[in-house]
């Protein structure tokens, strides 16, 4: 069995086991073993932050995450969402939602 390492931007992203022998950067079983242990019994990092282990140095550094940028919302998602929320649908365009719309108007006549 052969044993790797991913890493980028000076980080370990994980490690992995294969049975070719091609694969790139190649560490020995027990480097495996103490990586994983590690990589399994990471800190739980704070709202906004993640714990990552250095490629150097197999320490864990608290790394801000960047912000999550939602994309606007358009005039029919806006629409869309409202109508559900007043019918508790989950209609996904403004076609259903105003169909859903128009039978819950027809069936309180």
């Amino acid at each position: 069995m052969i044993y790797f390492i991913n890493y980028s931007g000076g980080f370990i992203d994980s490690v992995g086991t294969a049975s070719a022998k091609t694969v790139e950067n190649q560490i020995t079983e027990s480097e495996y073993n103490a990586i994983l242990k590690m990589i399994q019994s990471a800190p739980k990092a704070p709202d906004g932050w993640q714990y990552k282990l250095s490629a150097a140095t197999l320490e864990w550094m608290l790394v801000e995450l960047p912000p999550v940028e939602e994309d606007p919302l358009t005039d029919e998602s806006a629409l869309v969402r409202y109508a559900n929320e007043l019918t508790g649908a989950e209609d996904e365009t403004l076609t259903e939602a105003t169909e859903t719309l128009i039978k819950i108007v027809k069936e309180d006549k």
